[in-house]
Parts: C-alpha cells; sequence; structure tokens
C-alpha cells in the first residue's frame, strides 16, 4: 500500500511513500503523517493513495512513511479540493497551503545541529565562508543549521559536510516534539466502594490524619454541592492539604484522579455577555436580509457585496444572517481585517450565539489556537471569528462566511506563502460548499464593485445610517478639509495641529465627549537629520532611514525592528543639533498633552499593542470613558463603535497619498471615509476635520461628500486606461536575497524566461526587473518583476507559465528567494 504525500515546501508535487502493514489501518487521506525527506524528517500531508508498487520508477523501494499523527484526518474532502485550488491560483506548493490552514506548534520535523568540535581549524581558519562559520561556533559552542544562515547566509551543507569530515564539526539530526498538546487537569472523586452514602463517616473514623480526612470532608463538601468531581487544586486548597495527601488516598483506593482537557481561551471578560435588548431592523436592513436568507433557503451559492455606509447597520445583518444559518444546523464563519476589531465583534456576536462562537487570530497562545482548532473540527463550535486565517477554519457544513470590511489590503498574506487574499478564498469556498458569502463595505474594493457590476456577485445597498432613539434622522457627519497651507500664512498651525482642530477638540473636551485622531506613523520622528550636513542615521541592514522613539529614547527600524542609541551629535560631522523631521503619533500624543494638559489620551498603535489582548484593554478603557482622546494609526480607522465620539480629526490627511502604487488614491478614499464613519454614531452628531496640503485631492474632495459612486467614476478610466484592475490581472514577482548581484541575475533569467512563455498569451506584458521601492530589507537586496494581463486571460495560464519558468531555471541561488504574488494588492 502507498500513499501521495504532500509536504511544506515550494514544491508542485506529491510524493509517494509505502505504508508499513503496521500503519496500514491508522493512515488515511487528509491525515497527518511523519515522513523522511534527504537528512530530514518532515509532517506531511496525505493526499490521496498511491498505486500497489511499492518500487519507485528505478527499481528502488520506496521510502516508507514513519508514523501517523492524526487519530481522525485533520483535513475533510471539502478542505482538500480548498488547499488544492489555493495552490493552484496561487502558484505555490500543496503542502505550504496545507500548513497554513493546522494550527502553529503541530508538526513534528527534525533539524540538524552543528557542533564544534575540539579540533584546531588549521587551514580553515583563512577559508571566506568555513573561517567565520568556525568562528561563531568557537564562541557559541553548536547552532542549529536555520541559526548558523541567518548569522551567514549562503552557508551551503556541502561545506559543513567538508568541515564534518576534516574532524571539525560533527552535525547531528534531532526531531523536534510538538510544541502544543491536549492540556488536561486532575479532578477528584471517591472510589465506587466509597460513594454510598455512609462512607464518608466510615473513613473519618479509619483515618488517622488530619489532612486525609480533610480532605476527605472537602470532597464529600463538593458532591454536597453538586460537583461529584471537582477540580483537585480547588479541593486541595479548601482543605489546606497538599498533593501527597491524595497521592496517599489514591494508593490506599479510596479516591481516584481523573484527567480531564482545559480547554484555552482568550476570551476573558468575554465569556459572559449579556443578550442585547430585541431591535427591529431598518427597511434597507430588512430588504438586504431577505434577499440573504432566500438565498440561505434556497442552499445554493451566492455572494452579495452589501455596500452600506457606515452606521448603516451591517453588522445586525450578519447576526440575522447567521441565525438562518444556525437554525438549518449549518455553521459560519466572519472575518475581521483587525485584531484590533476582533473583541469587539466577538461581544456583538457572543451576546446572540453565547459559547458556540470560538475565536482564531495569531495573538492567542498556541494552545489557545489549537484547542479553538480541534474544538471546531469537532463540531462544538459552530462559528468562528478572527482576521483572513479564520477563512481556512475547519468548519464542516458550511452556510455562510462574512468578510467585513472587505476593501481592507490587511486580507491579502504576503510572507510567507500561500500569498492568498483570504476574500477571495471565501469566495471560492462558499461556492465550494453551496454557501452564502457576504462581502461588506462602506467602501468596496474596485475589484469587488466591479464584480457586482458585471452580475458576479448581488449588490445589495444601505445607504442611509440606522435611526438611533433620540435622533431619528441618523446623518452621516459633516467633514471639513483644513488647508495647511493657508493656516501657516495665518500662524495658525501648532506644530501638528492647526488651531482649528485644536479648537474643536477643546470644545468636545468641555462637552464630555470623545474624540479619535488618526496619524498613520508611528514613532516620534520618521527622520532625524543633522542640521549641518544632512546626514540622517539609516538601518544598515534595511533602505530606510530610522524613526526616532523618544520614550525608548532610542532609533528604530520599522521593518526590521533594529535599534540604535540616540546620538548626541551627528556621527559625520560632529554638529550637535540634529532635527526630527516628521511626525509620528508619539510626537502627536506629546503635543496633545501640552496644548490640552487635561485631556485624557490613549495611544493605540503597534507599539502600544505588542502585549497579548493590549487591543482589547486600550478599547476597553476608552469605551468606559477613561479617556477623552484616542490617538492611533490606521488601526483606529477601522469599524469602531463608540456613542460618545462626536470629532475625527486626521492629523496629516496626505499621509501615503502620494506613493507611486496605482491603488494610492483609492487607499486614501477608503481610510478617511472609515475613519469619518467613527465619528456622530448615536444620537449626538459628528463632524470630521482632515488637516492636508493638497486640498483638491479627488480622494479628499469625493471623502468630504461620502461619494462613493463619484470617486469610482472618477478614477476608472485611468484604471482602465492602464489595465490595472479591476479591468487587468497583476502578478507580482519579488526576488530576494543577500548579494546584490546574485539577485539581478535571477531577476533577469526569470524576467526573460517568463516573458517568452507568455508571448502565446494576448496582451500580456512583463515587466521588470527594476529595484524595489524599498531596494533592502532585513540584509535581503530586492527586485520586482511586474506581470499585466487583460482580463480574458486565465488566471491558470498565467499560473502555469509561472510553473513552467520556475521548473526550468530550477532552485534559485542558495540564499535567494523568488516570491510569487498573484493579485498584489501593492507593489511596493
Amino acid at each position: 500500500m502507498t500513499v501521495r504525500v504532500v509536504l511544506p515546501l515550494p514544491l508542485d508535487q506529491a510524493f509517494t511513500y509505502r505504508v508499513p502493514e503496521a500503519l496500514e489501518r491508522e493512515v488515511q487521506v487528509g491525515c497527518r503523517v511523519l515522513v523522511p525527506f534527504g537528512p530530514r524528517r518532515l509532517t506531511g500531508l496525505v493526499v490521496g493513495a498511491g498505486d500497489e508498487a511499492t518500487d519507485d520508477a528505478r527499481g528502488r523501494r520506496l521510502k516508507a512513511i514513519l508514523d501517523v499523527l492524526d487519530d481522525e484526518p485533520s483535513f475533510t474532502d471539502e478542505m482538500l479540493r480548498l488547499t488544492r485550488w489555493m495552490a493552484d491560483y496561487y502558484v505555490c506548493g500543496w503542502g505550504e497551503v496545507a500548513r497554513a490552514a493546522l494550527p502553529s506548534g503541530t508538526d513534528i520535523e527534525s533539524r540538524q545541529r552543528i557542533l564544534r568540535t575540539e579540533a584546531p581549524a588549521g587551514p580553515w581558519a583563512d577559508h571566506p565562508l568555513g573561517g567565520p562559520v568556525l568562528r561563531y561556533l568557537d564562541a557559541h559552542g553548536d547552532a542549529t543549521l536555520q541559526a548558523l544562515r541567518q548569522q551567514h547566509p549562503g552557508v551551503p551543507l556541502s561545506l559543513l559536510r567538508r568541515l564534518e569530515r576534516d574532524g571539525l564539526v560533527r552535525i547531528e539530526t534531532e526531531q523536534t516534539a510538538p510544541r502544543v498538546q491536549v492540556k488536561t487537569e486532575k479532578h477528584l472523586r471517591f472510589a465506587p466502594a466509597f460513594q454510598h452514602p455512609g462512607a464518608v463517616l466510615d473513613l473519618k473514623q479509619q483515618l488517622r490524619g488530619h489532612r486525609q480526612i480533610a480532605v476527605v470532608e472537602t470532597l464529600a463538601g463538593f458532591r454536597a454541592e453538586g460537583q461529584p468531581t471537582p477540580r483537585q487544586a480547588d479541593v486541595l486548597t479548601r482543605a489546606n492539604a497538599a498533593a501527597s495527601t491524595v497521592r496517599s488516598l489514591v494508593d490506599r483506593g479510596i479516591l481516584e484522579v481523573v484527567e480531564r482537557e482545559v480547554i484555552r481561551t482568550p476570551l476573558g471578560d468575554l465569556a459572559d455577555v449579556p443578550p442585547p435588548p430585541a431591535r427591529t431592523l431598518h427597511p434597507a436592513q430588512q430588504a438586504a436580509l431577505e434577499r440573504i436568507t432566500a438565498a440561505i433557503e434556497r442552499g445554493t451559492f451566492e455572494a452579495f457585496l452589501l455596500h452600506g455606509v457606515t452606521g448603516s447597520g451591517k453588522t445586525e445583518v450578519y447576526i440575522a444572517a447567521l441565525k438562518a444559518v444556525l437554525a438549518r444546523g449549518q455553521t459560519g464563519i466572519v472575518l475581521v481585517p483587525e485584531i484590533a476589531l476582533t473583541p469587539q465583534t466577538v461581544r456583538r456576536f457572543r451576546a446572540h450565539f453565547g459559547d458556540r462562537i470560538a475565536v482564531l487570530h495569531s495573538r492567542m497562545s498556541l494552545g489557545e489556537r489549537y484547542d479553538a482548532w480541534r474544538h471546531l473540527r469537532s463540531g462544538r463550535f459552530q462559528v468562528v471569528i478572527g482576521p483572513r486565517s479564520a477563512v481556512l477554519a475547519p468548519l464542516s457544513n458550511l452556510g455562510l462566511i462574512v468578510v467585513d470590511e472587505e476593501h481592507e489590503p490587511s486580507y491579502k498574506q504576503f510572507d510567507p506563502a500561500p500569498r492568498y487574499h483570504a476574500r477571495d478564498v471565501a469566495v471560492m469556498r462558499a461556492h465550494m460548499n453551496d454557501a452564502v458569502c457576504i462581502l461588506g463595505s462602506a467602501t468596496p474594493s474596485l475589484e469587488s464593485y466591479a464584480n457586482a457590476r458585471a452580475g458576479k456577485y448581488t449588490l445589495l445597498a444601505m445607504p442611509e445610517r440606522v435611526p438611533v432613539p433620540g435622533r431619528p434622522a441618523a446623518l452621516l457627519p459633516t467633514v471639513e478639509i483644513i488647508d495647511l497651507t493657508l493656516e501657516r500664512k495665518k500662524h495658525r498651525l501648532h506644530g501638528a495641529f492647526s488651531q482649528t482642530l485644536l479648537d474643536a477638540i477643546g470644545q468636545r473636551l468641555e462637552r464630555r465627549e470623545q474624540v479619535i485622531l488618526l496619524q498613520n506613523r508611528r514613532g516620534y520622528a520618521p527622520v532625524l537629520e543633522c542640521h549641518e550636513c544632512g546626514f540622517a542615521p539609516m538601518c544598515p541592514d534595511c533602505s530606510v532611514t530610522l524613526t526616532y522613539h523618544k520614550p525608548m529614547r532610542h532609533l528604530r527600524c520599522h521593518y526590521c525592528g533594529r535599534t540604535a542609541p540616540l546620538p548626541s551629535t551627528c556621527p559625520r560631522c560632529g554638529a550637535a543639533e540634529m532635527k526630527r523631521l516628521g511626525t509620528g503619533t508619539q510626537r502627536v500624543e506629546e503635543e496633545l498633552a501640552t496644548h490640552l494638559p487635561h485631556a485624557r489620551i490613549l495611544r493605540m498603535d503597534l507599539d502600544t499593542t505588542r502585549r497579548k489582548d493590549a487591543h482589547h484593554a486600550i478599547l476597553s478603557r476608552f469605551g468606559r470613558g477613561e479617556a477623552d482622546i484616542l490617538l492611533g494609526t490606521q488601526m483606529v480607522a477601522k469599524g469602531l463603535d463608540f456613542g460618545r465620539v462626536t470629532l475625527v480629526g486626521v492629523i496629516d490627511a496626505d499621509a501615503g497619498m502620494l506613493l507611486p502604487d496605482f491603488r494610492a488614491e483609492e487607499r486614501t478614499f477608503q481610510l478617511l471615509t472609515q475613519v469619518a464613519g467613527r465619528a456622530g454614531r448615536a444620537e449626538l452628531p459628528g463632524e470630521v476635520l482632515l488637516q492636508t496640503r493638497n486640498p483638491d485631492h479627488t480622494a479628499l474632495r469625493f471623502s468630504r461628500r461620502h461619494d462613493y459612486e463619484g470617486f469610482v467614476e472618477a478614477i476608472l478610466p485611468e484604471r482602465r486606461q492602464f489595465g490595472y484592475p479591476p479591468f487587468g490581472r497583476l502578478v507580482g514577482l519579488e526576488f530576494r536575497g543577500p548579494q546584490e548581484q546574485a539577485v539581478v541575475e535571477l531577476a533577469e533569467a526569470w524576467t526573460a524566461q517568463l516573458a517568452t512563455l507568455c508571448r502565446p498569451l494576448p496582451g500580456v506584458q512583463v515587466l521588470g526587473p527594476e529595484p524595489a521601492f524599498i531596494g533592502r530589507i532585513k540584509r535581503q537586496y530586492r527586485y520586482h518583476t511586474l506581470v499585466k494581463a487583460p482580463r480574458h486571460v486565465p488566471a491558470a495560464d498565467l499560473a502555469q507559465a509561472l510553473r513552467r519558468t520556475r521548473s526550468a531555471l530550477g532552485a534559485p541561488p542558495r540564499g535567494c528567494h523568488v516570491g510569487i504574488d498573484v493579485d498584489p494588492v501593492g507593489l511596493f
């Protein structure tokens, strides 16, 4: 018996392995198996049965699988079909997609460890690669191959084998255990012989130790309270006893220890949310829901684009649709674009669906993700909420997938592969399951809007805000543009703030209302520059300037994380003054505290939300009214709903607007419209102030009027002229490596080969290679090539050309990488 196995590698093929007789009853399609692969052991996925031959084409005995890692399949047939489609469409390995669909920490693999012997280096000391490797090992004693290559990129295994033959190192292969397991805890109960009513009294007379008697009495007390098998820890605490006392009672056959699973959950104070008061849907909401529930009742696939302005009640439509799905015994997935939105979304959904909801996101611990994944697979949970990876949750009998804020670029995975777009995977997964998919947004992506116009999606419009008590005609906030150039001429500009914005904030503080401020740049100052010679400290590993972070008094690279101390003088010319150019959230916070010393400010950016649950903690404090101003990067622009917020200020509306990316206008419009929607969501009217030096920019003019359709009509002609989405397909290729010349040669070879293979495809252009916008990140030089194709060219034809290119050119030089990004959301 043989099986076909895919491995978590960038390979287009499955490998055939022999199944030992002892494992034949254990192995099933969809199970994970441990297999040998060269000198390593890897966790692979069984995707099908092989033929009966146990020898390969050359007559060699097939390698055998080493172990079956699952009691039941990790992948259903539906998930195998979906992951296979993703591998085909996004031009990556099937095993890479399978790895992304599984919880981290469950793999068993092997790794190679390099150990230094006591032999002297001799001639190897002067070797250009061997010498540095030996010196590194002399300093550290040993290192994994991965760690060694991080310090010395490009070190080939063949070199290490030569060092091993010369007796300078030893190479050992060690197998890693899974980093996550089922968590259990001990519970206690009386043995069967001591469960009758008079047993406790008899035991008290028989036992001599007062601690043993205390444990028996305590356990009897728990039983009287309706807990016949309480946690051992609770018994010991109440009895003031030690575990050794329990062991002695177990040894005497009086008590039994029962191991029970503990479900690790990130919900915390979201575990118990009271049900909300019943609300009647607004006519536009009801009309949209009726269209959606009709498709649910038919049990056929349909994709809806729910285009509702901010505050129009899209979430209530999602909840009502999900109720209809659960009533049919089906399951649902709700995707949100940011981890920051997860607690707020969970709270609203949990109020309706209780403990039927699981959460999946990367800030959860390995154990929390593993438990959620297993119980979603088993059917204990029927709904999952999370960012893009939740689209691959192991739910069966799927009836609904919701993609909230479907326009957000965070739904696109970039590194590592698979570089999928969760919105598009959601549509395909719904199609494969005859399920319904709802794509919701106040500012839909142009691709989704074009699909709705073409009839691929059903367009549902909710053009008005839902009325609220005390304000039956809920209006969108007024939007005003502040021209910073004029403000400066009038001497009304104070650092990052115009006097107009400061006055508006002050008025809200007097009325005890709340303010949200957006500054889409973290840190204190993006650039530190010498006043005399113009020197600006750069990251030695990336082609970017270091950003000044004032609280830590250091410079930090926002791409690789490298830090450097703040220089007291210019490192180049010795000048005493280093100007701090630009404004980040830290600087805005400092200026706010200067201008409005009594304001209570919360800052929400990557620096303040690194700790687990930090997003939830900040938003909870703001929601309880413990702060007047919520200042942050783009994470404060998405989906937040606070009734006391009546003012939204955008410190620098130009940020990102002028980037050399065809989506820059679209993203600016979306961001400004979304953040504007945070104001005036309850009975108090809202106002939005946008500070800019480009008051006539297209994105600003239309966001001021909340005019999505007008904005679309204004920018579509340029998209059509240059063949950009939604009128064309794009594939981005990224080439990177530690040696620039090797990267250039790799990029040129790929681009030339791909251009040759694309010649039969009408209208396809292969552009490049060119240095990336940021030419070096983490010591890796970067070059890009862009493939543009008309919509009529099938995606499968482009994928085939890319695969044939990869096959013709083989593996890239050691240390170099090729990334294929189908449907990129950015060109950087």
